[in-house]
């Protein structure tokens, strides 16, 4: 009979049954699709400074401290400026490399572990846990999250502070001086500069519904008066303000359940405050990715996006990302865009991570709208621009460079496909020989997965190396068969497998 094709669509598919996944991929790791091709994603290497040098891990000791968020900014003189931020500091990175630790004086925090706080109770603990006649103190309050950063920049002076510790501080990199911002209100859960280059706060003084606009061109005036165009109101709602952010030339609000739009009108309210959404909150504050297209976001049970308007987006593993997501570490979730690829990707901690840190990863491409799922250890991640190279932070507090042309990701680099049949699985078949179409001469492994029942157990022909101008030879027998590919180095690449598939009856008596 002819060759059989394997063309699937590009991207991962877990949701669902085993055989609602057929004729589909369904799993992998660190791979991605681009240009209608298969490939290892862009390999990394530890950052140097600019002796060559590699710049030494930001934190001390790994299991006190863990380095979540990072953002980067130009000063006048063209220079390259890059904040990191942990549970315990804020860390400045000049463009030679040398970081300084530029956390501000009195620094404390609700809670400085690198870990939520798990404050259990009544329903938190396995029944029959502890001792039975022990009094039990405990609260039954939720998650208590670590500290997070919040992060923008006024011309050259990075404005930041902690998401859950009072005051909004800035950073002169050219004086090397850390202060409180004079005049501001304290208390903020986040900051950003709006296009009318008004510094723009929401949380503070405590109240969770507040917004705060400071005069134009002045981030020290913060006192409302009819002739200036401070801002200071309390939006409606429920549950507390978590982001601000600039969008499409506006700002964006998310709050924990809904979503509002911030547009300039000029006095005397100076700003519209419109309602676009309700119960979509996202699960973290850092769970948000703004871009120059949209903004995205993770919410509970689904993921959404602003574009003009809030629009829920299909994704085609999120049952697996909710058996696999650590609900108790949400809080901790980074997200970052990565333009060069046209893709959005979240970082989160699993239930099966044996580091107890972020090790996992979900991939949204939003040009062909696919997914990709995988395994990494990296607490933080900022996009190229600024540095002309992706950057991640692995959860030692090392700083690496993504991305790189010609390295091989450091980890397992694999595609799997579901399930295989001829007539709708009536037919055993065997597949004789595999027929790769791959640009590289070598890198890539091949595995057949057969099974006669949809739960039967299953059978691993391979792996078979890729064999330049020759089919590869194999002897895989089955009702279904799912295709394995492991790549080895960074050239390798797959397009559209093809097979040699004999049909050898229904095996019915």
């Amino acid at each position: 009979m002819p060759l059989l094709p394997l063309e699937l669509p590009p991207g991962m598919y877990k949701n669902g049954t085993p055989y609602t996944r057929r004729a589909r991929w369904t799993d992998g790791n660190l791979v991605r699709w681009h240009d209608g091709s298969i490939r290892p994603l862009g390999g990394w290497t530890q950052r140097a400074d600019v002796s060559g040098v590699a710049i030494p891990a930001l934190i001390a000791d790994a299991t006190l401290e863990a380095v979540r968020d990072v953002f980067a900014w130009r000063d006048n003189d063209q220079d390259r400026n890059v904040v990191f931020g942990s549970n315990l500091a804020a860390y400045h990175m000049n463009t030679a490399g040398t970081v300084t630790n530029i956390t501000y004086a009195g620094y404390t925090a609700t809670n400085v572990t690198k870990d939520a706080d798990i404050t259990v109770g009544y329903g938190e603990n396995p029944y029959g846990s502890g001792q039975y006649g022990t009094e039990n103190n405990l609260s039954g309050a939720d998650p208590t999250p670590p500290n997070r950063w919040y992060f923008s920049n006024f011309g050259e002076i990075l404005l930041f502070g902690s998401r859950n510790n009072a005051g909004l501080y800035e950073y002169d990199q050219n004086t090397g001086v850390t202060s409180a911002v004079s005049g501001a209100p304290d208390q903020a859960q986040d900051v950003c500069v709006t296009e009318q280059r008004q510094v723009m706060l929401i949380g503070g003084g405590g109240q969770p519904r507040r917004l705060q606009a400071s005069e134009i061109e002045d981030r020290t005036s913060w006192t409302a008066a009819t002739s200036n165009q401070v801002v200071d109101r309390v939006i409606p709602g429920s549950g507390r303000l978590l982001r601000c952010l600039p969008v499409l030339r506006q700002t964006l609000l998310l709050g924990e359940s809904d979503a509002h739009v911030v547009r300039y009108i000029g006095p005397p309210y100076v700003y519209s405050v419109d309602l676009e959404g309700t119960n979509c909150g996202p699960l973290a504050a850092e769970a948000v990715v703004s871009t120059d297209r949209f903004a995205a976001w993770w919410g509970e049970r689904t993921f959404w996006i602003y574009d003009g308007a809030i629009q829920p987006l299909s994704c085609d593993v999120i049952d697996f990302l909710y058996t696999d997501l650590d609900l108790d570490q949400v809080s901790k979730i980074s997200a970052t865009s990565n333009t060069n690829f046209n893709e959005v990707t979240w970082l989160y901690q699993s239930t099966s991570t044996t580091t107890t840190e972020l090790d996992s990863y979900v991939t949204w491409n939003y040009v062909s709208n696919h997914w990709t799922v995988g395994r990494i250890d990296r607490t933080a991640a900022l996009d190229s621009g600024v540095l002309n190279g992706m950057i991640m932070i692995s959860s030692g507090g090392v700083i690496y460079n993504h991305e790189l042309d010609g390295v091989i990701p450091d980890g397992t680099t694999f595609v799997e496909s579901g399930a295989i049949d001829l007539a709708g699985g009536e037919k055993n078949m065997a597949v004789r020989y595999i027929y790769p179409d791959t640009e590289a001469t070598a890198g890539t492994a091949f595995t057949l997965i057969a099974r006669q029942l949809p739960n039967d157990t299953e059978y691993s022909y391979g792996p078979y190396a890729f064999q330049s101008n020759n089919p590869i030879p194999t002897r895989a027998l089955g009702r279904s068969i799912k295709l394995r590919v492991d790549f080895t180095t960074a050239e390798a690449e797959l397009g559209t497998v093809r097979f040699d598939i004999a049909p050898i009856g229904t095996g019915k008596r």
